[in-house]
C-alpha cells in the first residue's frame, strides 16, 4: 500500500496448514507445470462455468497459466521441513510459504523444480494505528443539503450526476448480473450495516475469503472495504444510492492493516486468481504499494513500468482473462513520492484519480505517468468529499481519498457493461476513456479526465436519452409524514388527475393539476388523522398514460 496507504483519507484447494506465529515468509517460483493432472482441454476441472463463459464470450483461449500449480511440487516443499502454505499463484507458477526458522529454507536448495526463492516477510508484525482519516458529516447536515429532492439518490445525486451515471440507472442498468470482486483490508460490520441489507436478503454476497488469516469471514477486520463497498452497493431510498446497487459481490481480504510487507501483494495475486476462477467480471482494488516496513522490499519509481512488480504483472494477466480491473491512483500527490503506486502502473488496469463532485482535482491524488510513459492515472472520479455509509454508525458521511474514486468508477462501469454485454473488458475501458473530458489532451494529473458514462453508452449504441415523457421524474420523501412532493414532466400543457388511494386501493382524495410544458412541482398534503401505512397515488394524463406510485406514511 505504499507507506501505509489504504488510499483513504480515511476454486482453489484448501490450505494444508497454517501457523499464526510464523513471521518469516518466502515466495517460491517454480520452473514448470510438468506432469500436471489438469489439461487446458478440460477447464471445467479448475475454472467455474462462469469463468469459462467469460473467456468464450471474449474469444480468450484457456492457457497453461490457467492450470493450477503442481500439487506434487507443493507437497515436496511442505514435506521438506517446517513449512506452511500461505497462498498459491497459478498465473505466476509460485507459492508463498511461512516458517518459524529462516534456516529451514536451506532444506529446499536441492529441489530442481524451484526457479528462485525470495523473502517476502521477515519483520515482526507491527500494530501501529494506521486508521485512515475519514471526515464526517452528520445525517441532519446532508438532509438539509440541496441533494434531498433527488429521489432515490439523496446525498449521492451530485457525485453521480458529474458522470451522468443516473442516466444509466434510468435505462434500467443498475449492475444486475455483474459480479464484482472487492479486494481490500476487511469489511467490518458489512453484515449488519444499514443500506447493505439488500445484498444479504437477495443473496448477492457470492463469497467471502480472507487471504491473510486464511478463513472465510471478513466482517470482523478493517473497516476500509466496508466503506468502499457502500459506495458501489449502498441503498437507502431517498437518502443514499450507490453506483451499482443491484450488482453481486465477492468480498476478499488481502491486506493486513497492521503492517506493510510485500507479502500483501502476493495475497492480492491469490485473491485476483480466486476472483477469476469464481467468475467475477470486475475487480475493484483500493490498495497500492510503493514502500514497506522492510526498506529492502521498497519499489522505486523505475519499477512502476507496468511490467516489473509481481502485482502489476498479475493485474495484466487478470485483464487478459477478460476481467475489468479498477484501482486507485494513490494519495501521494502532496508527498515527496507524489507518483502512483503499483498495481496502478499496470498497462491494462483502469487507474482512478480523485476529484470532488464539482470536478475539482484533489491535491492529495497521486500523479503519473507510469515509468514507461503510459497515461496514468487513466481517468478521475469523485474521491474528495465522497458520500459513503459509515461502517461504524451506518450514518451517511463524507470522506476523501482515491480509495473512493475507484468504487465510484467500478459501479458505473458495471452499469455500462450491463448495457453493453457483448463488449469485451478492454472495449469497456476504452469507451470510458474516450467519453472523458480531456480525452484528446490527457495529462499526468487526471489522465483522460472525467468520464461521462451516458455519453459512453450513447456513443456505443446511438441511443439518445430524451428525458421522461408524461411521467414522474422524482417523488419525495418516501417514507413521508404529512406531505409528498412530485416532480412531473409534461410535453404539452394539460390537466392531470391525481388520486390518492389507501392500501386496499380505495380512493380517498382526488386532485386536478394543470401542467405546463416542462417540469412541474406538485405537493400533496395528507390529513393529520390519516393513519400510518401504505398509500398509492394514481396519476392520469390526458393522453391516457398513467403511473402508480407507492408511498409509506410514518
Amino acid at each position: 500500500m505504499g507507506i501505509k496507504q489504504l488510499f483513504l483519507f480515511f476454486y482453489s484447494l484448501p490450505f494444508l496448514s497454517f501457523a499464526q506465529n510464523d513471521t518469516i515468509k518466502f515466495w517460491i517460483q517454480f520452473t514448470d507445470k510438468n506432469n500436471s493432472p489438469y489439461s487446458i482441454n478440460l477447464p471445467e476441472e479448475f475454472l467455474s462455468e462462469r469463468a469459462i463463459l467469460r473467456r468464450t464470450q471474449q474469444n480468450i483461449p484457456i492457457q497453461i497459466n490457467d492450470i493450477p500449480v503442481n500439487q506434487t511440487y507443493i507437497d515436496s516443499i511442505l514435506n521438506s521441513g517446517n513449512f506452511y502454505l500461505q497462498n498459491k499463484s497459478k498465473w505466476l507458477n509460485a507459492i508463498t510459504i511461512s516458517t518459524n526458522d529462516s534456516n529451514n529454507i536451506n532444506l529446499l536448495n536441492n529441489l530442481s523444480f524451484i526457479q528462485h526463492i525470495k523473502n517476502v516477510q521477515y519483520l515482526p508484525v507491527s500494530y501501529d494505528d494506521n486508521t485512515p482519516y475519514i471526515s464526517g458529516i452528520s445525517k441532519q447536515a446532508y438532509l438539509n443539503s440541496n441533494n434531498k429532492e433527488h429521489y432515490p439518490y439523496g446525498a449521492t445525486y451530485k457525485q453521480l450526476d458529474l458522470h451522468q451515471a443516473q442516466r444509466l440507472h434510468e435505462f434500467g442498468f443498475k449492475g444486475q448480473g455483474i459480479h464484482i470482486a472487492v479486494i481490500d483490508a476487511g469489511f467490518l460490520n458489512v453484515n449488519t450495516m444499514r443500506g447493505l441489507e439488500h445484498l444479504f436478503n437477495e443473496n448477492r454476497i457470492l463469497s467471502t475469503k480472507d487471504f491473510v488469516d486464511h478463513e472465510e469471514s471478513v466482517y470482523e477486520d478493517h473497516q476500509h472495504g466496508a466503506a468502499v463497498l457502500s459506495i458501489i452497493a449502498g441503498n437507502i431510498p431517498g437518502e443514499y444510492y450507490g453506483t451499482a446497487p443491484l450488482a453481486s459481490f465477492h468480498l476478499l481480504r488481502t491486506e493486513d492493516a497492521g503492517s506493510e510487507l510485500i507479502v500483501e501483494e502476493d495475497n492480492w495475486i491469490a485473491a485476483a486468481e480466486y476472483a477469476d476462477s469464481a467468475g467475477a467480471d470486475i475487480i475493484n482494488t483500493s490498495l497500492g504499494y510503493t514502500r514497506f516496513d522492510d526498506p529492502s522490499q521498497d519499489h522505486t519509481y523505475a519499477d512502476l513500468d507496468g511490467n516489473t512488480t509481481r502485482i502489476a504483472i498479475a493485474s495484466d494477466i487478470a485483464a487478459s482473462k477478460g476481467m475489468l480491473l479498477v484501482t486507485s491512483a494513490g494519495n501521494s500527490g502532496q508527498t515527496n513520492w507524489q507518483y502512483i503506486s503499483t498495481p496502478a502502473d499496470a498497462d491494462s488496469i483502469l487507474t482512478i484519480a480523485a476529484v470532488n463532485e464539482n470536478g475539482d482535482r484533489g491535491a492529495f491524488s497521486s500523479v503519473g505517468p507510469s515509468a514507461d510513459g503510459d497515461v496514468k492515472p487513466n481517468i478521475a472520479s469523485v474521491g474528495w468529499d465522497t458520500y459513503y455509509i459509515s461502517p461504524w454508525s451506518s450514518n451517511i458521511e463524507r470522506g476523501s481519498g482515491t480509495s473512493f474514486s475507484a468504487p465510484m468508477t467500478t459501479g458505473m462501469a458495471a452499469c455500462l457493461w450491463q448495457g453493453l454485454p457483448h463488449y469485451s473488458n478492454m472495449e469497456i475501458k476504452q469507451l470510458i476513456e474516450e467519453s472523458s473530458s480531456q480525452y484528446q489532451t490527457p495529462d499526468s494529473l487526471i489522465g483522460y479526465g472525467i468520464p461521462n458514462f451516458y455519453e459512453a453508452y450513447r456513443q456505443a449504441t446511438g441511443i439518445v436519452y430524451t428525458g421522461p415523457k408524461n411521467m414522474v421524474i422524482e417523488s419525495y420523501p418516501n417514507p413521508f409524514t404529512n406531505q409528498i412532493t412530485l416532480k412531473v414532466n409534461s410535453n404539452t400543457t394539460q390537466e392531470v388527475a391525481l388520486t390518492v388511494k389507501n392500501y386496499l386501493g380505495q380512493p380517498i382524495q382526488t386532485i386536478n393539476q394543470q401542467l405546463e410544458i416542462g417540469q412541474n412541482l406538485t405537493t400533496i398534503h395528507f390529513a393529520e388523522n390519516w393513519k400510518a401505512g401504505i398509500f398509492y397515488i394514481l396519476i392520469e394524463f390526458e393522453n391516457n398514460e398513467s403511473e402508480v406510485l407507492k408511498f409509506i406514511k410514518i
